[in-house]
């Protein structure tokens, strides 16, 4: 997702300093810009490897001869992490045909209750970010094990919207709108809404959960104390009774505190594999198949398909790859680098965070919440973010996703950045008005700039 404001203009240089670091970052043009792994200690890359084999080796159903490599399911939509991350970027997310692949996953939430979940307990949301559908929890699963049914097919109606800049140049739009059909255990109830979700670029996460709280929060401003029509906020999520607040910057709403809490619930969520977060296998009461299906025999680390030091470790996979930054920026994508803070863009994607101990990287976001407008409502509040509010999300390896033929915006509806811009609204929108009056090779120059990310 890209949400667009006012920065300062930093040059070229300025803009790649502190990336010269090997042991972090790599050239974001690499054929596999997301997938290289940094230097590490023995002990690190030991960690490293299991972690590997637990994100990429498939998973079976329990139970099997093994139990290291048992637990799928019941409901499941992929076996492997690497299902959605291919290389440890995203994945594709349509078929040729315009319908979803399992990486697009289908969310389930009744946003009228929102206000009253922390009184209702399901076992599909623990943290009570959101609530759930009554009978198919907060994710829809198109697999089953054994006898147990897959919970729906996921289907799309794709509405195509013409645009058209003041130059002249047209440009088509995409619009989804998500439906089930094969609902194995009847409808939805009344009041459920479908939110779709793509999975991110795991690309430097490790970085991310290093920065110190007191760097993201002082770049927010929700009361808009300066006029300048951004109004980042941060997402807590703790309950209301908790002192201490816990922030989230993971997810495309800022859900999640850690890597390894968002390890736990893609793993819950999309294999099916218990953990300490979600002990319990994701049955809903009505689901009668699902709550008779096989378990796992007990191992000796316990009943749990991904105890603590698997979760752990598959966390630490996740941290140990370099970061894609540009060497060097070519005139062309100089050019469009000043576009892009002359329009705004910078305000909510912040150029340049650092790390606790000091490290300078350039993520291009700043974290927060921002209201990105009515057609980006997606009808899922997370926590506290409203169903019109997302994270910033960050903009380095766009490059990559871009040649990999990956999709853009939450719900993979803009299959370039430019269609993603397109769709800015809410705060964004004085930038993106800023960005449509460009002259089509100015345009052209701040896409291209992007793309060098």
């Amino acid at each position: 997702m890209f949400l667009i404001w006012p920065s300062l203009v930093h040059s070229a240089a300025t803009e790649m300093s502190g990336t010269a670091d090997s042991e972090l970052f790599t050239n974001s043009k690499s054929s596999k810009p997301f997938s290289q792994p940094r230097n590490m200690t023995d002990a690190e890359y030991d960690q490293f490897i299991l972690g590997r084999s637990f994100f990429s080796i498939p998973w079976v159903e329990a139970p099997s001869a093994t139990t290291a490599r048992d637990g799928l399911g019941p409901h499941f939509n992929a076996n492997t992490c690497t299902s959605c991350h291919v290389d440890s970027g995203g994945a594709p997310t349509l078929s040729k045909d315009g319908q979803p692949l399992r990486s697009l996953v289908f969310k389930l939430t009744q946003p009228s209750k929102h206000g009253l979940r922390w009184q209702l307990n399901n076992i599909d949301a623990p943290a009570h970010d959101s609530v759930p559908d009554p009978v198919y929890g907060v994710q829809v699963a198109i697999n089953g094990n054994g006898k147990v049914l897959p919970e729906a097919r996921t289907r799309l109606r794709i509405e195509s919207l013409p645009f058209t800049y003041p130059d002249g140049q047209t440009i088509l739009l995409s619009k989804f709108d998500p439906y089930l059909d094969q609902l194995a255990y009847g409808p939805l109830a009344d009041d459920t809404v479908i939110s779709l979700r793509q999975p991110p670029a795991l690309v430097g996460l490790g970085l991310l959960e290093q920065v110190p709280e007191s760097e993201i929060l002082a770049w927010a401003d929700p009361s808009d104390r300066n006029g300048d029509g951004i109004s980042g906020r941060p997402n807590w999520l703790n309950p209301p009774e908790q002192q201490q607040k816990v922030l989230g910057r993971f997810n495309w709403k800022a859900s999640e505190a850690s890597i390894v809490n968002q390890s736990a619930n893609a793993a819950a969520h999309d294999l099916g594999l218990t953990n300490p977060a979600y002990p319990e296998e994701l049955c809903q009461p009505a689901q009668l198949d699902c709550l008779a299906a096989p378990r796992g025999r007990q191992s000796p680390h316990g009943l749990l398909d991904l105890p603590e030091f698997r979760l752990q470790a598959i966390a630490a996979y996740i941290r140990g790859h370099k970061v894609p930054q540009p060497v060097a920026l070519d005139e062309e994508a100089q050019k469009g680098q000043k576009l892009f803070h002359e329009a705004g863009c910078g305000g909510c994607h912040r150029s340049t965070l650092t790390t606790e101990k000091g490290q300078v990287f350039h993520p291009y976001s700043d974290l927060l919440l921002h209201d990105m407008g009515a057609s980006l409502k997606d009808g899922r509040p997370e926590f506290l973010a409203s169903e019109r509010e997302y994270r910033t999300a960050p903009l380095w390896g766009i490059g990559g996703r871009v040649r990999a033929g990956e999709r853009f915006l939450h719900d993979a509806r803009a299959a370039t950045p430019e269609e993603a811009i397109l769709w800015h609204g809410g705060e964004a929108q004085a930038a993106k008005s800023t960005f449509i009056e460009l002259g089509r090779a100015q345009r052209a120059a701040l896409l291209h700039f992007l793309e060098q990310l």
